[in-house]
């Protein structure tokens, strides 16, 4: 049971650890996946592998069975690696007019990028809703963009199973929510989508900035919300109520309204730009400035990263 504290955002004493059934649901899709020869084995073996780790990582932290950060930095860096072997980055990126090879310093960044995604779902799983529904749009809307730079359905086969299994758990976890996902689901989530990105872009490297864009308010949120918070010396895995979207829903008093309001930027703002980039209408980093900047503003402007006191 997740017992509410001067840190929660909820009110009622509500169970935690829900996201064993989407973990579970969608591990049994992608391994149908691979019995079909759908998609690379090996690439689709190294998301189960990742996503298993995580997921028993972050349902022994629910059960307060790990004691500090550092284990579970270790096993998410362990996840995140078998990944990169598994998947693999694109050999070249595009940088706004110039095309760079990726080398050991792209293995690298990759990890990191996969460590941080995967905390990030952690950090803005704080609202009724949120982070299943941002990971159902990321993964429909990059289904989606994947099939209409790729032609072929396999590509997306895997977002569409990810999207499909959280849907299931939207529907308990939406405001007033019965059930909590816990770091068994938010993790998952966040190295799963990690993965499709680093899939997406071994076939075509501009469908990594898609993949980015697309992941926006989450990733603009949380990184002004972290620098903020490590300014000022502050534990940044430490429970707290102060990124944007908390600020928002105490303003707002309504769990359901923020969550709504994230759907439509990525609906009515993301979408089209990450469009655009898969249309090759727009540079892909050029989008990434375009789609971000204002979300960065906005979170700031919000408050991101200071106590709700101070805000």
């Amino acid at each position: 049971m997740d017992i509410p504290n001067e840190r929660s955002s909820h009110i009622t004493p509500t169970p935690r650890g829900g996201g064993i059934a989407f973990v579970s649901t969608s591990l049994i899709g992608f391994l149908i996946l691979l019995l079909n020869d759908a998609l690379n084995r090996t690439e689709l073996l190294s998301l189960c592998c990742a996503g298993v780790i995580v997921a028993i990582a972050g349902h022994l932290d629910d059960r307060q069975k790990i004691s500090g950060a550092t284990v579970r930095l270790v096993l998410h860096a362990i996840s995140a690696i078998i990944l990169i072997v598994g998947v693999g980055i694109p050999a070249q990126i595009s940088l706004f007019d110039r095309t760079v090879n990726t080398g050991i310093v792209g293995s690298i960044l990759g990890v990191i990028y996969l460590v941080w995604l995967l905390n990030l779902f952690n950090f803005m799983d704080g609202t009724d809703g949120i982070a299943a529904s941002e990971a159902i749009f990321i993964a429909l809307a990059g289904a989606f963009l994947n099939y209409h730079v790729l032609s072929h359905a396999n590509h997306s086969d895997a977002a569409i199973v990810l999207a499909a299994s959280t849907f299931g758990f939207l529907l308990y976890n939406w405001s007033p929510a019965k059930i909590f996902m816990g770091d068994v689901g938010s993790g998952y989530l966040g190295i799963v989508i990690g993965g499709l990105s680093l899939m997406a872009a071994k076939q075509q490297h501009e469908l990594l900035w898609v993949w980015v864009i697309l992941l926006a308010v989450f990733v603009s949120d949380a990184t002004i919300t972290l620098i903020r918070r490590l300014a000022r010396k502050q534990k940044p895995h430490v429970a707290h109520r102060s990124h944007a979207y908390q600020h928002l829903a105490i303003r707002f008093n309504s769990h359901a309204k923020v969550s709504l309001i994230v759907l439509a930027i990525n609906v009515v703002w993301l979408l089209p730009i990450a469009f655009l980039v898969a249309d090759n209408q727009l540079p892909g980093t050029t989008g990434v400035v375009i789609a971000y900047v204002p979300l960065l503003v906005a979170a700031l402007i919000l408050g991101a990263g200071k106590d709700s006191a101070t805000n």
